[in-house]
């Protein structure tokens, strides 16, 4: 379906036309040619593009104000060699015209953005968040329109609505003119579920102020695992805005869909539903784009959920790091540096990778665990691989750790132990274990 607010030609049914040239073709289903004009090259002059349906594309031819072919090009379209289509022409903002070519069948529409440039036509890419070029053609579903303001190039928008578990997702995408290329603009795309715009937030696990004041101790970190954990899915793809929280030590789980969202500033509120308790939240939100929770308190669910959460470095001695996870801040901020035993081995750690994180020792690489592991154990370290050689780790404070071989067989299996713990304390460190 076409919104456009622009110049729009669409190509149509013309029995007329083919009978007047002698096509043997059929009235019901001939597309007679197209053309549009503007100056699209920015020259002063007006050019005329004319374009025709094909069983290859698209064909566009363009004339200058004389009526002499200056370019010719193929636009993409759907297998077929009689397909609909439309020619729509933007504005760059300042000289010069964009042309858009749109053919579109039940099962498939092709939609390719063009620009007269040195009297050739180029393709201009339509780029997602990514850099990837959007495909030439897709399944039909989306509405496309031009948007424009007075001296600023137009922006190609294309919106789309579906039925998600969740109800009806409203998508949109905004594409912005950067000279060469349509580039994703993230600040004006998102989407709504329900009517309630889902925001594209950090994917952090919110931990209680209990639960962060175990982690920050180093020492047994069981008992953060009998408090409850939030996450905030906001997941535009699928349609999901909701509460998600867990308790890791029962496994315990409550979802909470969200269906109010309110932003001031930096601080935001929520509304959702648990069956027949409503939450209300409060969040202050930080980063860039105001998309990282900092702060957030939940009420009306009652115990345990009813609490204070921030994401692990949050409230650190103010610190300003932000961490995806438990497991990804111990890595950072515990595990990370170098180790020495009684027997004065050393062993270096460092961080690989954007979170998750995993850590790398010698030839070792692992991944941090904390929700699998079980008194007196605080965290396991689990080969990249899956199966093979790690860790079980049980802190002793800030600078001292014992480390226990173990044996995985799989990414899921719990430690077989495979040798004796050894007590190793980081390099430089005066220490007093617990």
């Amino acid at each position: 379906m076409r919104q456009d607010g622009g110049h729009r030609l669409i190509a149509r049914r013309s029995p007329a036309l083919f009978l007047a040239v002698g096509l043997a073709v059929s009235p019901e289903t001939a597309i007679a040619p197209a053309s549009v004009s503007a100056d699209f090259d920015g020259d002063g002059t007006v050019e005329t593009v004319t374009a025709a349906p094909s069983s290859r594309g698209i064909r566009i031819h363009v004339a200058d104000a004389r009526g002499r072919r200056i370019a010719e090009a193929r636009a993409p379209s759907p297998a077929g060699d009689v397909v609909p289509f439309t020619l729509t022409t933007a504005s760059v903002g300042s000289a010069g015209a964009l042309l858009e070519v749109a053919a579109s069948t039940d099962t498939s529409e092709c939609v390719s953005v063009w620009r007269l440039r040195d009297r050739a036509l180029a393709r201009v890419p339509i780029r997602e968040a990514s850099g990837r070029a959007l495909p030439d053609c897709e399944p039909p579903g989306w509405s496309w329109r031009w948007e424009s303001t007075a001296g600023k190039p137009s922006e190609l928008v294309r919106e789309r609505s579906q039925k998600v578990d969740a109800g009806t997702l409203v998508t949109r995408e905004t594409f912005t003119f950067a000279g060469f290329s349509l580039d994703a603009a993230a600040a004006r795309s998102g989407a709504e579920i329900n009517g309630v715009p889902i925001p594209a937030w950090f994917p952090e696990t919110l931990l209680t102020r209990a639960a962060l004041e175990t982690l920050y101790s180093r020492f047994g970190l069981d008992a953060m695992r009998k408090e409850p954990e939030l996450s905030i899915v906001t997941d535009a793809v699928r349609g999901v805005f909701a509460l998600r929280f867990r308790v890791p030590s029962s496994g315990t789980e409550l979802v909470a869909p969200v269906d109010s969202y309110a932003l001031s500033g930096a601080d935001a509120t929520l509304g959702a539903k648990a069956g027949e308790k409503t939450a209300h939240v409060t969040l202050r939100l930080s980063g860039s784009g105001l998309s990282v929770p900092l702060d957030v308190r939940v009420e009306g669910l009652g115990a345990p959920y009813d609490q204070r959460y921030a994401p692990a470095g949050s409230w650190r001695g103010g610190a300003r790091q932000v961490f995806l996870s438990a497991a990804d801040e111990v890595a950072s901020e515990q595990l990370a540096g170098i180790w020495i035993s009684s027997k004065g081995q050393r062993t270096s750690m460092e961080v690989e990778g954007e979170g998750p994180y995993r850590i790398r020792s010698g030839s070792s690489v692992l991944v941090p665990d904390v929700a699998a592991a079980a008194p007196p154990v605080d965290l396991l370290l689990r080969p990249a691989a899956g199966s093979g050689e790690g860790w079980a780790v049980t802190l002793r404070g800030p600078n001292a750790m014992d480390l226990s071989p173990c044996r995985f067989e799989s990414a899921g299996s719990p430690c077989a132990s495979a040798g004796s713990p050894e007590t190793l304390r980081r390099v430089g460190a005066l220490v007093n274990t617990r």
